[in-house]
């Protein structure tokens, strides 16, 4: 059987607050009636006393005083059981005999409870008997002491009454209270179970924490993180998907470019051996150098798809830094783009798989060519960071459209009307092969973006090869 949070937190708090008022009610009433009797009782036997003890003649004008002061009706019996006095004429005339009531001199009994009970005119009584003085030189008479059963429930009502509304109240104020307090816990424990609804819809919005302090905020702050975490775990798998399939496309194409690539090198350096070019013609050698660059952006594409795995080894990244300023000289004069580069002169070593750097360096080349723009500044620096090697390549372009900021790394992000998007991609790509990480900034009127390499890194946990 199902049970809502507010029939748990209600139900338990309504019962135990019942009980308890009821309790203190039932303990206070008890009391207040027990003082009550109690003081009507001595109030009653001193009056019998007074009475027992009189000189004076029981007439009924004194026993309807008495009456007056007890509450209680008094009839005098003489020896032959006839009335000779009463504080109230029906209740003497209809008085039962005093023979069928104890008599017990002054009475002691600290309780109604413990009178003898009988009925006169339909009315229940306590009765108690007792010998009346002598007066008059009359004979032996008895006292009979009669207080009516309604006075004393009429009592225990008036002192009930005020406890037992004051409990009604406070147990119905405590009820609405704990009501409030449990819609309020459902309330918001209805809005978690809503919002975990729409986390496992797939909607990733995060939840206000409201004003409360308390256990629930906790729950709340830890739903909004895991919320978060969920939607940086389903952009990670979507951009994996993606990357995935780009990898495969790319290395499919790559792969069959690359052979005709190959076929082309060789047909011209053949053509070359058996054709020497005369003198100053360069066009042969551009060619080549050209069919060089396409074949390091195809080696690129086969690293992404990682078609191709290789082991890592020494490599120093100044000479591979200065290959690739002389083999991109050409691109650089054709663009009207100066090149600085600051390299050191000593070697500075690390333990790479050299084609994908050198792939992904060229590409962020490629990116800073296009950004700088006719007559725009590019810059190689090459950075020995002791256990790590840093290669930024900056340029004074206008730098990424605000937009494509956050997914400046995506495959197929680009802001070239002509571009495909991939060059950034698959620098990262090498970057977190490698266990480095690529970023960008913007400072100083520059875009740079910094390549961060381990000396010796332990690429995809084994190593560029299978």
């Amino acid at each position: 059987m199902r049970r809502s949070i507010r029939q748990q937190i209600l139900v338990p708090l309504v019962v135990i607050q019942t009980v308890a008022l009821a309790a203190i009610t039932a303990a206070g009433v008890g009391l207040a009636a027990r003082r009550s009797e109690q003081q009507s009782v001595d109030r009653l036997g001193a009056v019998i006393d007074v009475l027992s003890r009189s000189s004076f003649p029981l007439t009924s004008r004194v026993l309807a005083q008495m009456h007056g002061l007890s509450g209680a009706h008094f009839v005098v019996k003489d020896a032959e059981g006839r009335t000779t006095a009463a504080s109230d004429p029906e209740v003497g005339d209809q008085a039962v005999d005093a023979a069928s009531i104890s008599v017990l001199g002054r009475p002691e009994f600290r309780s109604w409870r413990d009178w003898p009970k009988l009925s006169v005119a339909g009315r229940t009584y306590f009765g108690a008997a007792i010998p009346a003085p002598a007066s008059g030189g009359a004979g032996a008479s008895t006292l009979l002491v009669l207080y009516p059963e309604s006075s004393w429930r009429d009592a225990l009502w008036d002192f009930a009454l005020a406890p037992v509304v004051l409990g009604i109240v406070a147990l119905a104020l405590m009820v609405l209270a704990s009501r409030w307090f449990a819609d309020r816990i459902s309330r918001r424990v209805h809005r978690l179970r809503a919002q975990v609804a729409r986390i496992a819809e797939g909607e990733f919005s995060e939840l206000e924490l409201g004003a409360g302090h308390d256990e629930i905020q906790d729950l709340t702050r830890s739903v909004n993180q895991m919320s978060a975490q969920l939607r940086d775990m389903r952009l990670t798998i979507v951009r994996s998907e993606r990357t995935h399939l780009l990898a495969q496309l790319a290395a499919g194409f790559a792969h069959q470019l690359r052979n005709t690539l190959t076929g082309a090198r060789l047909g011209i350096q053949l053509h070359l051996k058996r054709c020497p070019a005369a003198g100053g013609d360069s066009s042969l050698g551009v060619a080549l150098r050209q069919l060089a660059l396409t074949e390091e952006q195809v080696q690129g594409l086969l690293t992404l798809g990682r078609l191709e795995r290789r082991p890592p080894r020494a490599c120093d990244l100044g000479e591979l830094i200065r290959d690739l300023e002389s083999l991109l000289e050409p691109t650089f004069q054709h663009a009207r783009v100066a090149l600085e580069s600051y390299v050191p002169h000593e070697p500075v070593t690390a333990e790479i798989d050299e084609p994908s750097v050198r792939a992904a360096i060229l590409n962020l080349a490629w990116n800073a060519i296009d950004a700088a723009g006719p007559g725009g500044r590019v810059q190689f620096h090459l950075i020995d960071g002791g256990e790590q090697t840093i290669i930024e390549v900056a340029d004074s372009g206008q730098g990424p459209p605000a937009d494509l900021e956050p997914a400046l790394f995506d495959p197929f992000v680009t802001g070239k009307p002509e571009g495909v998007g991939l060059g950034l991609a698959l620098a990262r790509h090498v970057a977190e092969a490698h266990r480095g990480e690529l970023d960008w900034s913007r400072r100083d009127g520059w875009t740079w973006f910094r390549l961060t390499l381990p000396r010796t890194p332990d690429l995809d946990g084994k190593g560029i090869s299978e």
